[in-house]
């Protein structure tokens, strides 16, 4: 084993050092010419204002002329020469858009944490939407200890920085320049407490008084959307309509020839617009193995027709094809299947012959070389594969896989099997993460690298697709063992327009560095595939459908669903409509979601993914653990907690143990993204504060063969134990499902409550964690 404290100076640390206090050190009030003047102050392209509450604050203005930086401050504040420091920033919840940019925290000169996505995170980034209006935010940031210790002073530098777009493939177009000031600022502290305490005596927020939104127009609205969508259906069978994708346009047409209130049902007309997309797409390339669903819409399409008369009759007409068929929608060196003709000359074959080609190709491309193991990639390739395979049982059953080969790979997707990886040419798998690899957590949560908020809410979407056209009850129930697990990731807030609204844990999020989440959360959040009516109009389990009936009783749903109305998204509009009817003609459900106001204390905790969510009294915490530790075990923890006064979002220190793989991966000295080491900004060069800072990398399992050692993945970065003091609670988690550990006693307490288990726990001391179990002391206030 390899334990590792919070000190790399291998000093002692009790528990009493965390205690629940907040044992602030020292605090600057930016806009107060006295507290400037004692820590030092200077600035460069700043302005004071009254902001929240008539709070004295400071922005940071864009520079003249405009860059991507934008103004800074710099100032001195003491700290703790001996214990682990932490920073944090006062700013007001209602601060909202996204083109106010970051603000990124320098100490001595060297940038603290990642621009993008690290386990130390930017010190703050502003949203389209308010985080959390009326009151006020204190996030917090853990300080590297080699530029606190033997110190009790240091020099911080708050600077601004421009929003940024983290898909883009240069420097320039990831990071945009500042063009507006930033959030402004009110105070910053430093503190040993990995909880934050304001002094009594600051000026606090409340929570606004709660409104509910209205659904008037709803109705109307839902009519709005039917007329788009049969405009687009009228326009794809007259052959009218110019289409970006052929296969998307196929499966529209085949779900509207089913749909009774669409133009489209039971009309030969789409069958035959059906097939004219069909053939287009045998020109439009989309088989290379970047392209996560290739030919599923297709065969899903034809799976869906099954033996139409139409569709039948139109297979056996001979159309001309390229020669090289299906290789010339194959962009891939490796590509699987033979390349028997000559590119540019056609040849004549049977719609039937040229259609199963491309699905076999498609099926082939994505198994051998195309699966992938971020849980929602997955199951966009693997569903793929499956209905890919379900159009070719239609067309030729000769070619396509046996139905329990093709449902190997959605099992392994959807987390009922052991993800395999690609298969190999004899037969086998790669399995690159050995044979005992689940993509789904026990307790439903996807594993990836941690919790995943948004990323993680996709997975609802695609899991109901694969429960719908597979028919399996195994992956309906698995489907509502995962959204179950979900629902305990939202928390009670306030929309842009100040209505009581749920959102989803983005704060915490290990893939996506959005906070908040905009719009709201219920049974779906506010992502791109998700409608909210599909999962409950499909499973009509009591929890999706209590959630969904939740979203209109706030009145949040048609509020979205105006937003989304304009949306290319013509099949999730037709889609959606069709769900709302359903789900409106349910039985009132008795859930409603766990972390909302009025619902009875809760906590969920997930060891595999180290993640715990918890409702205690008015008090709502979110606390993971493996937070973006993708080649060591850093032990940085993040937190978001709902208070009704103020919301706090933290990464501080956990204490840890690890399975010792006897390696460890030292820092590199980048300031975005580690992974790829990011991209250097123009100018002198910018150094990161933790560079040089030594991990332990986990062991990986006996079988696996990846990640190398040094390399980014699953296992290397995840502790087997972990515990924490946050305030009035210690939380202990053990991630691993065959050893124990032991858990140091807190000092100054005889008994706790475990909020896990509902027992009392008395510390004679230390207390057995064993295999896959968390605990929650609450030691009170």
């Amino acid at each position: 084993m390899f334990r590792r404290y919070l000190f790399l100076f291998a000093l002692a640390l009790s528990f009493a050092s965390c205690a629940a206090g907040a044992q602030n050190v020292d605090a600057i009030t930016f806009g107060d010419k006295a507290s400037e003047q004692g820590h030092v102050l200077t600035e460069v392209r700043s302005e004071v204002f009254r902001g929240g509450l008539g709070e004295s604050a400071r922005r940071l203005l864009p520079l003249a002329p405009v860059s991507f930086n934008g103004g800074s401050v710099t100032f001195r504040l003491k700290v703790d020469p001996e214990q682990q420091n932490y920073f944090t920033v006062k700013l007001w919840g209602a601060d909202k858009d996204a083109a106010r940019g970051r603000l990124i925290l320098y100490i001595d000169g060297l940038q603290v944490g990642y621009r993008h996505e690290g386990d130390y995170d930017v010190l703050n980034q502003t949203d389209e939407d308010p985080i959390y209006q009326g009151r006020f935010l204190y996030q917090t940031m853990v300080l590297p200890l080699s530029h606190t210790h033997g110190k009790s002073e240091v020099e911080f530098t708050i600077a601004g920085l421009g929003p940024m777009w983290p898909y883009g493939t240069s420097f320039s177009q990831m990071q945009k320049n500042l063009t507006e000031p930033t959030r402004g600022i009110y105070r910053a502290y430093t503190h040993t407490a990995t909880r934050f305490l304001p002094d009594p005596s600051e000026t606090e927020g409340s929570c606004p008084s709660l409104k509910l939104r209205g659904n008037g127009g709803g109705e109307e609205l839902l009519s709005r959307m039917g007329g788009t969508v049969n405009n687009r259906l009228n326009s794809l069978m007259s052959g009218s309509s110019k289409v970006a994708s052929a296969e998307d346009a196929m499966l529209l047409l085949a779900v509207a020839y089913d749909t009774p209130w669409a133009v489209a049902y039971k009309k030969d007309s789409a069958v035959a617009a059906l097939v004219e997309q069909g053939d287009a797409f045998l020109q439009s390339g989309k088989l290379e193995t970047g392209n996560w669903v290739g030919a599923g819409p297709f065969g899903e399409a034809i799976a869906r027709l099954g033996q139409n008369p139409a569709l039948m009759k139109a297979l056996e007409k001979k159309i001309d094809v390229p020669s090289d068929l299906p290789n010339n929608l194959i962009h891939d060196p490796h590509e699987q299947v033979p390349n028997t003709g000559t590119p540019g000359a056609t040849v004549k074959m049977t719609r039937r012959e040229a259609w199963a080609k491309v699905l076999r190709a498609s099926i082939d491309v994505h198994r051998f070389m195309g699966r992938r193991f971020y849980t929602n990639q997955s199951m966009l390739v693997d569903f793929n594969i499956y209905a890919a395979n379900r159009g070719l049982m239609i067309l030729d059953p000769a070619q396509a896989l046996p139905e329990k080969q093709a449902m190997r790979y959605v099992y392994e997707a959807i987390g009922l099997l052991p993800w395999l990886g690609n298969d190999t040419a004899d037969g086998k798998s790669e399995r690159p993460y050995g044979s005992d690899y689940y993509l789904i957590t026990k307790k439903g949560l996807s594993r990836e690298l941690g919790f995943v908020g948004t990323y993680g809410e996709t997975i609802l979407k695609f899991s109901r697709d694969i429960a719908e056209l597979s028919g399996d009850e195994k992956v309906r129930e698995q489907l509502i063992k995962i959204e179950t697990a979900r629902m305990n990731f939202r928390y009670p807030s306030v929309d842009p327009d100040g209505f009581e609204a749920m959102k989803v844990t983005g704060e915490i999020d290990n893939r996506t560095a959005h906070f908040p989440v905009a719009n709201g959360a219920y049974a779906g959040a506010d992502v791109r595939e998700l409608w909210w009516m599909e999962v409950p109009a499909f499973t009509k389990d009591r929890v999706s459908v209590g959630a969904a009936q939740q979203s209109l009783e706030d009145g949040q749903y048609f509020y979205r669903l105006a937003q989304r109305a304009k949306d290319s998204d013509t099949l999730g509009m037709m889609r959606n409509i069709s769900n709302y009817a359903m789900v409106k003609a349910l039985p009132e459900s008795s859930f409603r979601l766990p972390m909302s106001e009025g619902q009875p204390d809760t906590i969920f905790a997930d060891p595999e993914d180290a993640v715990i969510a918890l409702k205690h009294g008015e008090q709502r915490l979110f606390v993971n653990f493996y937070f973006r530790q993708e080649y060591g075990v850093s032990g940085a923890t993040r937190i978001l907690e709902v208070m009704p006064d103020v919301l706090r979002v933290a990464t501080v220190q956990s204490q840890f143990e690890v399975v010792a793989s006897g390696q460890e991966w030292k820092r590199p000295d980048v300031i975005d993204f580690e992974r790829s080491g990011g991209f250097t900004p123009p100018g002198p060069k910018i150094h990161q504060a933790f560079a040089g800072e030594k991990l332990p990398m986990s062991k990986r399992p006996e079988d696996a063969r990846e990640p190398a050692y040094g390399s980014w993945g699953p296992f290397v970065g995840k502790a087997a134990f972990y515990w924490l003091r946050y305030g009035d609670y210690l939380f202990a988690i053990n991630t691993t499902a065959d050893h124990t550990y032991k858990l140091p006693a807190p000092e100054g307490f005889k008994d706790a409550k475990d909020l896990v288990s509902g027992k009392t726990v008395a510390f004679a001391g230390d207390l057995t964690v064993g295999p896959a179990t968390a605990l929650v002391l609450y030691l009170g206030k």
